[in-house]
């Protein structure tokens, strides 16, 4: 195991109180193109924390925890929730993979950026650990993988999203074309 393996399998845990999250995407903005994805909420762990309150630093805000010693300078009514998706593009065979950044979401927080969202960059051999953190803990805690996860995400949206509407159509129209518009051409 790597040293980068080893962080990310101490720093990366799913929440366990924190229900699991079926949703969708979509790409391409011409021609959609839906998509499931599963989202998990993760546990606030020193290392994700630590992480957070430096992005935060950079960018001028308090941290969240005391850094480096000190005490004076930290908001300590407010927390960070940590948020990281897997999906599975609809093309072909494609393998699940897992979003390209690790999300926070500052709460509770006295400062300007209370609600923001912020995103801790993975490059793609963290996101391979990460995955393989986050599919190992499903199958212990959820007792299903992460390609089992999506399957489920993806049942749920065939069965409760219609397709969408391109062309701003609606299939039940109430207004009834009159008669005399029917085959006529517009000059």
């Amino acid at each position: 195991m790597t040293l980068t393996e080893n962080f990310i399998a101490d720093a990366v845990h799913l929440d366990a109180g924190a229900e699991v999250m079926y949703g969708a995407d979509e790409m391409f903005d011409s021609y959609p193109v839906r998509f499931a994805t599963v989202e998990f909420q993760l546990t606030a762990t020193d290392a994700l924390v630590e992480i957070a309150d430096r992005i935060r630093i950079e960018k001028g805000y308090l941290p969240m925890h005391p850094r480096d010693g000190g005490n004076d300078n930290a908001d300590n009514d407010g927390w960070y929730d940590f948020y990281v998706g897997i999906s599975k593009l609809p093309c072909g065979e494609q393998e699940c993979r897992i979003d390209n950044s690790i999300s926070f979401v500052v709460v509770n927080s006295d400062s300007e950026d209370n609600e923001d969202m912020y995103e801790i960059e993975l490059n793609a051999y963290e996101q391979e650990c990460v995955f393989a953190v986050l599919n190992q803990q499903c199958q212990y805690y959820l007792r299903k993988s992460c390609e089992e996860l999506l399957k489920e995400a993806d049942a749920e949206m065939q069965d409760s999203d219609e397709p969408p509407d391109l062309f701003g159509v609606s299939e039940n129209t109430s207004e009834e074309i009159p008669d005399d518009h029917v085959g006529s051409v517009m000059t």
